[in-house]
């Protein structure tokens, strides 16, 4: 997602040859029909094509880092308030890079600043150990008012359960996520839910083109990962009572309930399950239990009668808190 200097060399390598190779086809086919040779304007275009990703990434890059963005970040995003500078640099040019990129809409609810960045922090957190990572099939968010059915409805009576979902058919490219769910997740920092970072989990494997795991893992962890998947789904839920039971409905589900439990949980993961958390940790290569010393002291959640960060009105218990047990997909 990031343009270093290497990709940036070899983009313009690419686009350099593609272009000369345009170039001497309109020599030759010019050659034997001189009309031909107006196409030799599609050079410089095959150029820009295939440089303007780059280059508009770049200027992305490099623009100034809103302030209300650092304020968000470093009030609700745990993980980047762990990180190092350098690494709070690349968390940043990653959001500024996701937030260009995909469309955030609200659907019947108004869409702030918080819940762009909340919803972009979500993206970098699974992927940030990658050097080099897409979410190409990813176009846009819904963020919906409430916890939504398998309809994608929300209004009240309906059976609505599920708090985020990637969607298929004819929402191939969109993911769907509740708001009051996606504050809460972020709301918890000692918590193991966290909506957004569990639905970009989904994507991290459906991305993926070996065995459903990022062509950047190593092979022996992703036998590794295969073999252990295999034989836990093999086994009653209760096996693991520390996990959400929701992971054995499929082994994608299992995939990013752990997902979300190695990046909101890790002390209770790494204390519970070493060997787990080792082999989640050559996964991501990352290694979310080392940044907690770096954390700074700060009150456990939100308390239960304080008005919810959703903006309802309610108190916290009765609303986002309530639904922290719903469903997602």
């Amino acid at each position: 997602m990031l343009v270093t200097p290497e990709i940036n060399r070899r983009t313009q390598r690419q686009a350099l040859a593609a272009a000369a190779l345009v170039a001497m086809a309109t020599g030759f086919w010019g050659w034997l029909a001189a009309p031909l040779w107006l196409m030799l304007g599609l050079s410089p275009l095959t150029y820009w094509l295939l440089r303007c990703r780059c280059l508009r990434r770049l200027a992305v890059m490099q623009q100034p880092f809103p302030d209300d963005w650092e304020q968000i970040l470093r009030a609700r995003v745990a993980f980047f308030a762990a990180l190092d500078a350098e690494g709070k640099a690349r968390f940043r040019q990653l959001v500024q890079v996701f937030l260009n990129e995909v469309r955030i809409t609200g659907i019947r609810t108004e869409i702030d600043e918080t819940v762009r960045v909340l919803v972009a922090a979500s993206a970098v957190i699974p992927i940030f150990g990658f050097h080099d990572w897409e979410y190409h099939r990813l176009r846009e968010v819904l963020i919906y008012p409430d916890a939504f059915d398998d309809d994608y409805q929300s209004a009240k009576g309906s059976d609505a359960a599920m708090l985020g979902m990637v969607g298929l058919h004819h929402l191939s490219g969109v993911m769907i996520l509740s708001k009051p769910a996606l504050l809460a997740g972020f709301a918890h920092p000692s918590g193991k839910q966290n909506v957004g970072v569990h639905e970009f989990a989904h994507l991290v494997e459906r991305e993926a083109s070996d065995y459903g795991l990022p062509p950047e893992v190593p092979w022996m962890v992703v036998r590794q990962w295969v073999r252990y998947v295999a034989r836990e789904l093999a086994r009653p839920p209760a096996h693991h009572a520390h996990f959400n039971t929701y992971a054995y409905t499929n082994s994608h589900e299992f995939f990013a309930v752990l997902a979300e439990y190695f990046f909101t949980s890790p002390d209770i993961l790494k204390r519970r399950d070493p060997a787990l958390y080792a082999m989640l940790r050559d996964m991501f290569h990352q290694d979310p239990r080392a940044l907690l010393p770096s954390l700074p002291k700060r009150r456990q959640g939100i308390d239960r009668n304080a008005p919810c960060p959703c903006g309802s009105g309610k108190k916290y218990k009765h609303c986002c808190l309530s639904k922290t047990g719903a469903t997602v997909g």
